[in-house]
């Protein structure tokens, strides 16, 4: 279950960096008298952007056992092969799937004229985004592992690998 905490809170900082990151582009393109797309509540629940929040999810959970567990454990290399598929899958998948749904509504809007339903677009993510939400993972995982009573019993760790 701590770990899950773990993953949970990586998660929510990486949605809060996405509306701080939304935020302040709204701000500057308002500023530039630029089209500006609004920031909500629901802006913490969006999919895509920067920082992946998938990315960070399953990567604090790979720094988390690979900390606790060891670095060459099973249960790790299990953990490395589900954050690869997560990102790959980000990137290689979700993110073209996207780009096709902007292209095929610009098609149907041509030929019938008009839209006639709101489709809803699969959302990815671009390298750096991925890269982003890499970081946000580890480094919310190992400040959690180190600062926090959450692991009481693995804070020796660090004192080996640092």
């Amino acid at each position: 279950m701590r770990i899950f905490l773990v993953c949970l809170c990586a998660w929510f900082v990486a949605q809060l960096m996405k509306v701080i990151i939304n935020s302040v582009k709204y701000l500057i393109d308002k500023k530039n008298g630029e089209k500006a797309k609004k920031v909500t509540l629901g802006t913490l629940f969006k999919l895509g952007g920067m920082p992946s929040s998938h990315t960070a999810t399953v990567i604090s959970l790979c720094t988390c056992i690979g900390a606790l567990e060891g670095w060459d454990s099973n249960i790790f290399a299990v953990a490395g092969v589900f954050a690869f598929i997560t990102m790959f899958d980000a990137v290689k998948v979700r993110l073209p799937m996207g780009k096709l749904t902007d292209e095929f509504k610009l098609v149907r809007e041509a030929v019938l004229g008009k839209d006639l339903k709101k489709l809803k677009k699969v959302e990815g993510h671009t390298i750096p985004e991925v890269i982003g939400g890499f970081i946000v993972g580890a480094g919310v995982a190992l400040i959690i592992l180190k600062f926090t009573p959450l692991f009481p019993e693995y804070v020796s760790i660090f004192e080996t690998m640092f």
